[in-house]
């Protein structure tokens, strides 16, 4: 049992993280949580999340989450047992 609760916390710690990635002139940011039955690790909204995290004065130029409701089947699925990301990529102007 002990083994099972150290492999459960290690697998809510790892997979909910966000982080940035830049360049001199481009920015890569991005936020997970991990769901299981409804209860998500860390918690939160993995897209505002992501939205704090970019740099002043940058453009967003492509926005990608995965589905976050109850009203279609990957949306469910997602909640039930998944992975739910935001990935934000754009320029930073100077």
């Amino acid at each position: 049992m002990k083994k099972l609760m150290t492999a459960t916390l290690a697998i809510a710690l790892l997979s909910g993280c966000s982080g940035m990635r830049t360049t001199d002139t481009t920015f890569s940011t991005h936020a997970e949580n991990l769901n299981i039955l409804y209860l998500q690790f860390p918690g939160g909204d993995t897209q505002e999340r992501a939205l704090a995290l970019m740099p002043e004065g940058a453009k967003i130029d492509t926005l990608y989450s995965t589905p976050h409701d109850n009203t279609s089947f990957f949306g469910v699925f997602s909640r039930i047992i998944g992975v739910e990301h935001t990935t934000i990529n754009g320029q930073i102007s100077k």
